[in-house]
C-alpha cells in the first residue's frame, strides 16, 4: 500500500534530487582538464610524448596553404565553428585514414557553433541531397579540383577533399569555419566502442539490410557496429529519405553527448585513451586544432547544459523538377546563417506549416532561381514527406520514444 504521508508530516528529510546533467557534464570536463594539468606538471616529457604520438598518427590538413584568406569570411567574434564531415569513401573494415578522395562524398555534414557568450552549442546539418552552387576548388591530394557549378553539396569532398568542403560551406553560409574534423566510418564506430556504447530508446523495431541495422524496440545500448548502422540506415527506414536519417543522426548525437557526461568518460583513463586513439587513427583535422585549442573549447563546454545543445537542419523544400533533390529556402536559411555568423540566438519561429495544419492550407515557399545545368535523377531523398516540426529543431535531451524519430526538421512548406 502506498504511503501518502509527506515528509513535512513526518519530519523526515526530503530525498536529495540527483545532480543535474549540467553538473555532471561540467564535472567530467573539469576533471579531465585537471588531469591533463597534473600530468603536465608531474611528467612533462611523458605527456608531451603521448600527445605527440597521437598527433603524429592523425592526418592534419593545412587550410591556410590551400584556401585564399581574402576569399574566406571574416572572423567576427569569439565563437568557434567546427565542421564535421562523415564520408562514404571508406571500405568496411578499413581503419586507416586516407588522403585519396576519389569517389568519396560527404555522407554527413554538420557545423557545430560553440558560443561562449550564449553558453550554448548549435549544430546545423546540411542535407547531402541539397542542390547548391559549388565554388571553384583547387586540386588537392589525388582530387582534380573543379570550377564552380550547380550540383549536390556532397560532391565537394570528391572534387577537393576537406578544404573544398570548407570552402563550399563558407561560400554558401558566410560563416567562418575555424576547424574541421573528417571522420571515417571506422572512427565513428571505434569512438562509440571506446566510451562503452551509447544508450538510446528505440521507439519501434528497425531493420535496414543495406546498412546491416537490426534493432528491437526499447531502451538499449548500441555498440559501435549498431551505432554505425543506425546513423547510416536510410533506404528501409521511414520513407527512405536523407532528411529522416539526419534527424536520427541528431538524436544519436544528443544521446552520445549525454552519455559522455553521465558516464564521466573523460575521467576514465582507459576510456579516454581509447577515445583519443580512435579519433587519432581514423580521422583528420586542420593543423590549428591543437591540444591547447581542444582544451580551450572543453572549458567553454564545461558551462553548457545538454538542453543548450540544439540541432537544426538548413531550411529546405523539395526541388520542383526532381523529387530526389532538395533546394534551400534562401530567406530562412540566410536568417539562420546570419544568427550563427553574428553569434546571436537562433530564430525560434515555427515553420510556415504549423504542427497538424492540413497541407492544402499552407502557402508554398517561393522557389529560388535554379541554373539550367541543374543535375537530377541520381539517388536522393526518394519523395521525402513534408515536415511539420518547429524551425528551432530540438535539443540534446530529446527522447526518441517520446519525441519521435526520423521525420526530420527544417522543411519550408
Amino acid at each position: 500500500m502506498r504511503d501518502d504521508t509527506s515528509s513535512a508530516d513526518t519530519g523526515a528529510e526530503a530525498p536529495t534530487a540527483p545532480p543535474p546533467v549540467r553538473r555532471r557534464w561540467r564535472r567530467a570536463l573539469l576533471w579531465a582538464a585537471a588531469g591533463v594539468a597534473v600530468l603536465l606538471a608531474g611528467g612533462v616529457g611523458t605527456a608531451y610524448g603521448y600527445y605527440s604520438s597521437l598527433r603524429s598518427g592523425m592526418v592534419q590538413h593545412d587550410l591556410s596553404a590551400v584556401l585564399e584568406e581574402e576569399d574566406r569570411p571574416d572572423r567576427l567574434n569569439d565563437a568557434v565553428n567546427i565542421l564535421f564531415m562523415g564520408a562514404d569513401g571508406y571500405e568496411e573494415g578499413t581503419t586507416a585514414y586516407s588522403r585519396e578522395f576519389e569517389g568519396e562524398r560527404s555522407d554527413a555534414l554538420m557545423l557545430a557553433h560553440v558560443s561562449p557568450g550564449n553558453e550554448g552549442v548549435s549544430v546545423i546539418s546540411f542535407p547531402r541531397d541539397s542542390l547548391v552552387i559549388l565554388p571553384d576548388c583547387a586540386p588537392y591530394g589525388q582530387s582534380e579540383g573543379t570550377s564552380g557549378y550547380f550540383g549536390m553539396i556532397n560532391a565537394a569532398m570528391f572534387h577537393g577533399g576537406p578544404p573544398c568542403v570548407v570552402r563550399t560551406v563558407e561560400s554558401l553560409t558566410g560563416i567562418r569555419v575555424d576547424h574541421f574534423v573528417h571522420l571515417s566510418f571506422m572512427s565513428f564506430r571505434d569512438v562509440v566502442d571506446a566510451i562503452g556504447g551509447v544508450e538510446m530508446c528505440i521507439p519501434a523495431p528497425m531493420r535496414d539490410e543495406r546498412s546491416g541495422l537490426d534493432l528491437e524496440a526499447g531502451q538499449q545500448i548500441l555498440d559501435g557496429d549498431d551505432a554505425l548502422s543506425f546513423v547510416r540506415a536510410r533506404y528501409e527506414i521511414g520513407n527512405g529519405g536523407d532528411i529522416g536519417r539526419i534527424d536520427r543522426q541528431q538524436m544519436f548525437l544528443g544521446a552520445l553527448a549525454e552519455q559522455v557526461g553521465r558516464r564521466e568518460v573523460l575521467t576514465s583513463p582507459s576510456r579516454l585513451n581509447g577515445l583519443l586513439n580512435a579519433v587519432a587513427e581514423n580521422s583528420a583535422t586542420d593543423q590549428d586544432l591543437t591540444l591547447d585549442r581542444m582544451l580551450s573549447i572543453a572549458v567553454t563546454l564545461a558551462d553548457v547544459d545538454l538542453s543548450d545543445i540544439e540541432f537544426h537542419t538548413v531550411p529546405w523544400y523539395q526541388a520542383p523538377y526532381d523529387p530526389n533533390r532538395i533546394l534551400w529556402d534562401e530567406a530562412r536559411a540566410a536568417e539562420l546563417f546570419t544568427a550563427v555568423r553574428e553569434d546571436r540566438s537562433l530564430p525560434a519561429h515555427l515553420a510556415a506549416d504549423e504542427v497538424g495544419a492540413p497541407r492544402d492550407t499552407v502557402e508554398s515557399a517561393a522557389p529560388v532561381a535554379v541554373p539550367e545545368t541543374a543535375a537530377s535523377g541520381v539517388g536522393g531523398i526518394d519523395g521525402e514527406e513534408p515536415s511539420t516540426a518547429p524551425f528551432e529543431g530540438r535539443d540534446a535531451t530529446a527522447n526518441p520514444c517520446v519525441d519521435g524519430l526520423g521525420f526530420g526538421t527544417g522543411q519550408a512548406s
